[in-house]
């Protein structure tokens, strides 16, 4: 099913995916938050310079989130070369259960734990699940709230590579 893939930077709305990122104003610059992973090492926005980044707000308990595990893991691995999926455990769930259900799901990511601090523009979510692009120079383009598939990222990430004039990649 088509929708509106909408640019609201330029007011241009071209036809998308139903599920498509909402792109947000060109000159958002993302936080540079600084997070634990699952074995307490901090990852920083920053250290993934350079690459797409896919930041997707999930947690154990959600459903649709649990569905969309498998497409973004699939996203990952076939575009790992420049891009990196980051998700981001958004519950106080004991973090031994988070390691058993990140083993089980076969998630292929970092999973990093929610912070004390809002992650702005990121935060307040409007739901589970919610995903956000950021462009290799730490600009915030867009974000979408429910499950979105491995085929809508590749069709996002490569409408963002055209429009930032790196072309279409094949990893």
């Amino acid at each position: 099913m088509l929708g509106l893939y909408n640019r609201i930077g330029r007011g241009v709305a071209l036809l998308g995916v139903a599920a498509a990122l909402a792109i947000a104003p060109l000159s958002l610059t993302a936080t540079d938050f600084s997070l634990p992973d699952l074995e307490g090492r901090i990852h920083r926005l920053s250290d993934y310079r350079g690459k797409w980044v896919v930041i997707n707000f999930w947690a154990t308990w959600c459903g649709p989130c649990l569905k969309e595990i498998p497409e973004l893991a699939n996203f990952q691995a076939d575009h790992r070369i420049d891009t990196v999926v980051l998700g981001i455990n958004f519950e106080q769930t004991p973090i031994e259960d988070v390691r058993q259900y990140v083993t089980a799901s076969q998630i292929n990511y970092p999973v990093l734990r929610i912070g004390s601090q809002p992650l702005v523009p990121f935060e307040p979510l409007k739901g589970l699940p919610s995903t956000f692009l950021v462009s290799p120079t730490g600009t915030y383009l867009g974000s979408h709230v429910g499950p979105v598939t491995s085929g809508q990222l590749d069709r996002l990430l490569e409408d963002a590579r055209t429009d930032a004039g790196t072309g279409a990649h094949q990893d």
